[in-house]
């Protein structure tokens, strides 16, 4: 039931039919972009648990699972991000606390923040991808 309470909620606060859900749904659709546009990142988290649990770890060196722990968190950390950005819009702009100007820095400096660390996230994944110790589980078959 309350599942099905915070769906109709977000549909209410991004798609209302007022001036501001132009920008609501603008927001919506750029991180529900993002979360598709990373969703192979899940798949290949996945795909590299399996690989690291049927591939011969006999002879590899800690720091392959140290960077291989590191590999699966950076990426999952983009996609997690963009599913938390869409929740946390509404959030913002219905805390009573704040007036509407707070919110609206809050807002801005939340989407740049998410912005940044998923940027870095995206760049993580690719340096440690390329390192010589998940040489044996990224580019196994």
């Amino acid at each position: 039931m309350e599942n099905t309470n915070q769906k109709q909620t977000l549909s209410k606060f991004y798609f209302s039919s007022s001036w501001y859900s132009l920008f609501t749904t603008i927001y919506l659709f750029l991180f529900a972009f993002f979360a598709v546009f990373y969703l192979d990142n899940v798949f290949l988290a996945i795909a590299f648990v399996f690989r690291t649990l049927f591939a011969s770890t006999t002879l590899l060196p800690m720091s392959a699972a140290v960077w291989g722990a590191i590999y699966i968190i950076s990426l999952l950390i983009p996609f997690t991000i963009s599913i938390f950005a869409i929740f946390a819009l509404p959030k913002i702009w219905r805390n009573p606390k704040w007036k509407k100007d707070q919110s609206l820095l809050i807002t801005i400096g939340l989407t740049v923040v998410i912005l940044i660390i998923m940027l870095l996230a995206s760049d993580l994944i690719q340096t440690i991808g390329k390192l010589d110790a998940l040489a044996p589980f990224v580019n196994s078959n």
